[in-house]
């Protein structure tokens, strides 16, 4: 199993690797506007819609974006999407603090099917925007939560007894939620220090507000990251599901890669928008 992680992996890797740079100027968005499809797509099958449904509204919703993308209301509609879901996730994140869960999703199954479409399509008008920034200030956010996900899997397992949310991801650990917020620390830190990675979004961020709160602003990030794993798993034991899907050998579906990512992305995006006002 763990072979077949490895490799599913680095075709992955390989995959954006590609997206990001033979591939230009649309490679990457063709790319990650697929991943944000299959991710709709899984997450409404979660919400126990058929699959055919799941597909074709997925696809409506991709095809939808890159019209957008293409027109001049494209920074107007990202701006809202990006502000809509900071507020659904801050709301997500609220509701998880103060009650150790989310909403269930069959109580509240219209809201969590529009959640579906508007979250992912929100996080892939982030992440063109932000690979039209630069590959550095792209890449610089993605490596938040691979940060993160890399210290959290190591320091729980060397030190993580106490659970993070037992009621929804017995896995996960306070060691190492706390061992990936000090990961992306350090990688806010050594991005913004170090001056070939001026372009990163944590350096642009520094250089417009200073250091320390744009290191607040990895940890809100890291704890949004954490949010959007725990929701996603939430989501799943309410199905009675290990994974959302099997399109990825060893890994379970995309929904279950890229679950971090979908909130951090449009919050960096709206952050680095207010900054720069």
């Amino acid at each position: 199993m763990l072979r077949q992680r490895i490799v599913t992996a680095l075709v992955l890797l390989a995959m954006l690797a590609l997206a990001l740079t033979v591939g230009r100027p649309f490679g990457f968005p063709v790319f990650a506007l697929a991943m944000v499809g299959i991710v709709t797509g899984e997450w409404l099958m979660l919400l126990r819609l058929s699959k055919l449904t799941s597909i074709v509204v997925a696809g409506v919703m991709m095809f939808v974006l890159w019209i957008i993308d293409a027109t001049s209301v494209a920074g107007f509609v990202s701006i809202c999407s990006w502000s809509i879901a900071t507020f659904a996730w801050l709301a997500f994140a609220t509701g998880l603090l103060s009650k150790g869960r989310f909403p269930a999703a069959d109580r509240f199954c219209l809201l969590y099917a529009c959640m579906a479409l508007l979250l992912p399509s929100a996080c892939w008008l982030a992440l063109v925007s932000a690979y039209r920034e630069g590959l550095v200030f792209l890449v610089s956010i993605l490596a938040i939560v691979w940060a993160a996900d890399v210290a959290a899997y190591f320091a729980g397992r060397a030190f993580g007894r106490r659970k993070l949310a037992p009621a929804i991801s017995p896995g996960k650990t306070w060691a190492g939620a706390i061992g990936g917020a000090v990961a992306a620390l350090a990688l806010a830190i050594a991005a913004a220090a170090v001056p070939v990675l001026s372009d990163s979004f944590f350096a642009v961020l520094t250089r417009r507000w200073a250091l320390t709160p744009v290191l607040a602003v990895t940890l809100v990030l890291v704890f949004l990251s954490v949010v959007g794993d725990l929701f996603e798993s939430q989501l799943k034991r309410q199905r009675g599901v290990k994974d959302s899907g099997n399109l990825l050998p060893g890994h379970g579906g995309v929904f279950d890669r890229v679950d971090a990512l979908l909130p951090i992305v449009p919050v960096a995006l709206l952050l680095n928008l207010t900054a720069s006002r």
